[in-house]
């Protein structure tokens, strides 16, 4: 990437940055509800399934909210699947479950490419929300989630896009999967009224939304601009490898969810401190100069 283009690319972040900035303290000091002034056309998907209970919450919320929603989302649970498309072999089956919810049997992507070129064909949507997902998607755990690659495939596609999670009790899979629906509500509200007629979020950068469990269900304690952090999730793989050849073997996997944050400002820490986390998403997998700068001297004695 060029000088020109790293530049244009980090005018974008800290104009998102911005953005976001002003639209949390709208969240947190509005009150009454935010009135837009038409419905939206959204596509809404994820990665649990187009019936599962948190992308019913959201499509209940917005559509009581007046906006035109059509739900493109996988048919089974893809859980962890990344940003996994289907390539080749049979084709890609969808189906109409509902009036306006299409099942795709395959991954959070491919549901939302069926979206964009099959579905919205004709008009791309003003916007494509993923979520919300049965569980947090911070730290570590957001490089698997196929809530979030959903949302960087519309990225990649030119469509505004936010990824949306609920923060859950793992020994029960609960969450407040209906608050988290009413603020992302609010929060398409208030970048409406912050777009003024524009693009809901500068081109390329989308935002990140984890909703925490608040005890005894009282309110967040605020909502907060993140960064991605590196703490919470760390998989173990443990067991005896196969020693002939055409042998198998089974490996047991670890889940540890109580990895400590090393980031500042990190998403994980936002939510365990009981607040909403909203973090920056980019759809490319770009260094930044720094880094460019410290590889470049390493990969030029190459040419010796």
């Amino acid at each position: 990437m060029n000088q020109s283009l790293r530049y244009h690319r980090l005018r974008l972040i800290v104009a998102t940055a911005l953005l976001v900035t002003m639209t949390i303290g709208m969240l947190v000091a509005t009150h009454a509800d935010i009135v837009p002034s038409g419905p939206l056309r959204i596509l809404l998907t994820n990665d649990d399934g187009w019936n599962a209970v948190g992308i019913v919450a959201v499509y209940d919320a917005l559509i009581a909210a007046g906006h035109d929603v059509t739900v493109v989302a996988p048919l089974t649970n893809q859980s962890g699947v990344g940003g996994r498309i289907i390539f080749g072999g049979p084709p890609l089956q969808v189906m109409l479950q509902e009036a306006r919810k299409y099942s795709v049997a395959g991954s959070p992507a491919d549901a939302v490419e069926v979206g964009l070129s099959v579905v919205f064909v004709t008009k791309p949507p003003d916007l494509v929300i993923s979520g919300t997902n049965i569980g947090q998607n911070i730290g570590a755990a957001t490089v698997h989630s196929g809530t979030v690659a959903a949302a960087v495939t519309a990225l990649n596609d030119g469509v505004p896009a936010i990824a949306v999670s609920t923060e859950i009790d793992f020994a029960t899979n609960v969450g407040p999967f209906a608050e988290t629906g009413a603020f992302v509500v609010k929060l398409v509200a208030v970048l409406r009224k912050q777009a003024k007629g524009g693009p809901l979020l500068p081109k390329t950068v989308g935002l990140n939304v984890n909703y925490p469990i608040v005890e005894r269900g009282g309110p967040p304690a605020g909502v907060v601009l993140t960064q991605n952090g590196r703490g919470f999730l760390d998989l173990t793989y443990t067991g005896m490898l196969p020693t002939t050849v055409g042998e198998s073997s089974d490996l047991k996997i670890g889940v540890n969810l109580k990895i400590p944050e090393s980031e500042e400002n990190a998403d994980t820490t936002a939510l365990a401190a009981n607040k909403v986390s909203i973090s920056l998403l980019e759809p490319d997998y770009d260094a930044g100069n720094d880094v460019r700068k410290q590889l470049r001297k390493v990969l030029e004695s190459l040419k010796n």
